[in-house]
């Protein structure tokens, strides 16, 4: 299957070009026929990339000069997101000019035929006149990169300075009036909002909770939220969150699924409560699968969605993606069963632990780790990102804590052990992706992300908590090390570092439940609905350590509320369980 039909028929020119998929025979096309190649990323969700297709790429003139002068590669940047992650520039869709090795000449974002066409000449004619100039810039750029990469970081101790750094930025990037962080264009970042929640819980800080819960209302009085089916749209133009961009996507959803659901249960809100439940039945709806998975995103129509529930009777919906993405179904699997677990419904655990063992069997490559997505009749493909393994553990951790059953802890830690074993990097933290034939252009260099390997510490001191294992506690430390000089350019957007500092050094309270997962229930799903951010909860059929404790077996369920080095003596009645956290607080 070539890049150009994963994508919707559109009634355009765009499709008389074509389009070569992302591989070594597209550079070697274009080294050997010494032209340079036009690499544009989209996403059949983005309503400028559609344009873009009806405009620029449907004009005669640019169709021709694409076809005679340029090797068109067209990637779906959902489908390939470690080639995005190199060469976005700015947002979809992205065109970039590139040497027949993959060096960058020119790139932009969306532009009219008369602009994309001007600057097509411009690269065209310095390829033509200025190839020894170009070259010799190129080569200057590649070594500095490479002198760069060659350098190893500076990794010392993990910095608990550094996450409050993230902190301080959070509450001083705060919108007071609409809730939110920075001003335009305004994004919806969950992530935040945990870390908001954590931080009141521990500190008594009511004015970050005050954030949250301005946020969260924010969002709703804006136009964010589709007050019609339901489900959240990517972000808004306006610090009011109106003007939003119309794509609903699957990933985002579920952020905002954990964030209402968590609101819900910490101040006892049943219209946020009600929020969480219609997203459910929108991803539902729109984007379930006969399968039991999800696609990953429906597409932007502005006219659509400013139409009543009337209106759009009559219209057919905005298109679907049926590609199933491991890390978004991840990311929505570990949502559904967050969110089940804080608002009583085992319906929603249940679901998700059903898709879980789907996706899992679905998507599983040989050396353990996952492959990255599948089309409709298709065989899952690229195999080895970070993200899915990362996002897919994660879903395994959630999971185990709703329903009990130890299987999906030792999926987590299969996943955790593959990842160490093919995606560590010597001096510290996890490199994006497997190195492969295809490493072409900037893929010929592995990046170590910011906000992924802070996801992956956050695994990896959970896991370090349920298994006692020194060393995943050892990984998440060299990670969280190498991440601290860091954080601070990241602002708001390392929330999810600062709260894997904030758990390496204090972690989270924990209720182990022990006894058979159906007679221990009752304590479990008590556990699991307590009003607090930070907790995890974990299960022992018959006793058995969780980290540095033991707990014996029991003829009876019981439970034990710890909090540093100490638990509570056994409780046996669910509703004794809030006294015993309060006392551990």
């Amino acid at each position: 299957m070539t890049e150009a039909s994963s994508f919707p028929s559109r009634p355009d020119g765009s499709q008389t070009i074509a389009w070569r998929p992302w591989g070594k025979a597209a550079f070697e096309e274009a080294e050997r026929t010494d032209r340079p190649v036009l690499l544009t990323l989209t996403a059949v969700w983005c309503a400028w990339c559609r344009r873009m297709d009806e405009t620029t790429f449907s004009d005669p003139e640019v169709v021709r000069l694409v076809g005679e002068s340029l090797v068109p590669v067209r990637v779906d940047a959902d489908r390939y997101p470690h080639v995005q992650e190199r060469y976005i520039m700015g947002g979809w869709p992205t065109h970039a000019f590139l040497t027949p090795t993959g060096e960058v000449l020119w790139a932009g974002t969306n532009a009219p035929p008369e602009q994309f066409l001007a600057v097509a000449r411009q690269v065209l004619t310095a390829w033509r006149d200025r190839r020894p100039e170009l070259e010799a810039e190129i080569a200057r750029r590649r070594r500095a990169l490479e002198a760069a990469r060659a350098r190893h970081p500076a990794v010392g101790l993990v910095r608990r300075e550094a996450a409050d750094d993230v902190l301080t930025a959070v509450q001083e990037t705060f919108d007071p009036r609409n809730g939110g962080f920075g001003n335009a264009p305004k994004f919806p970042q969950p992530d935040v909002l945990e870390l908001l929640a954590v931080h009141a819980e521990r500190l008594g800080d009511r004015t970050a909770l005050e954030m949250v819960e301005r946020t969260l209302d924010g969002i709703l009085a804006g136009e964010l939220w589709d007050t019609v089916e339901g489900g959240f749209h990517r972000y808004a133009l306006e610090p009011d969150w109106t003007e939003p961009r119309h794509e609903k996507i699957l990933e985002v959803n579920a952020g905002l699924l954990r964030a209402y659901a968590l609101g819900a249960r910490l101040d006892g809100r049943d219209d946020w409560r009600e929020v969480a439940e219609r997203t459910v039945e929108w991803v539902e709806a729109r984007l379930g699968l006969e399968d039991g998975l999800w696609g990953g995103s429906q597409a932007a129509d502005e006219a659509y969605y400013r139409l009543d529930a009337v209106g759009r009777r009559d219209r057919e919906p905005p298109y679907v993606d049926p590609v199933v993405y491991t890390d978004a179904n991840a990311s929505w699997i570990r949502a559904l069963a967050e969110a089940g677990s804080r608002l009583g419904r085992p319906d929603w655990i249940r679901r998700a632990a059903d898709a879980l063992t789907t996706l899992l069997a679905a998507m599983a490559a040989d050396d353990g780790l996952l492959h990255h997505f599948r089309a409709p009749g298709g065989e899952p493909s690229l195999p080895g990102l970070l993200v899915d393994s990362v996002e897919a553990a994660r879903a395994c951790v959630a999971v185990a804590q709703a329903t009990g059953e130890g299987e999906f802890l030792d999926r987590a830690r299969r996943l955790a052990d593959a990842m160490e074993k093919h995606l560590w990097a010597g001096d510290g933290g996890f490199f994006d992706h497997l190195p492969s034939g295809e490493a072409i252009g900037a893929l010929r260099y592995r990046d170590r992300p910011f906000d992924r390997n802070a996801a992956a510490a956050r695994l990896f001191l959970d896991l370090a908590q349920a298994t006692g294992e020194r060393s995943y506690r050892a990984v998440a430390e060299r990670t969280l090390a190498l991440l601290s000089p860091l954080a601070g350019r990241y602002g708001a957007a390392g929330a999810e570092f600062a709260l894997a500092v904030e758990e390496f050094f204090e972690p989270p309270l924990h209720v182990v439940v022990v006894g058979p997962a159906a007679e221990a229930a009752p304590l479990r799903v008590a556990a699991l609905a307590l009003p607090v951010a930070a907790r995890r909860v974990w299960s022992l059929e018959r006793g058995g350590r969780i980290g540095a404790l033991s707990f014996p077996e029991s003829t009876t369920p019981a439970a034990y509320v710890c909090g540093g080095h100490a638990c509570s003596p056994p409780i046996t009645e669910p509703d004794r369980l809030a006294a015993a956290v309060a006392a551990a607080r």
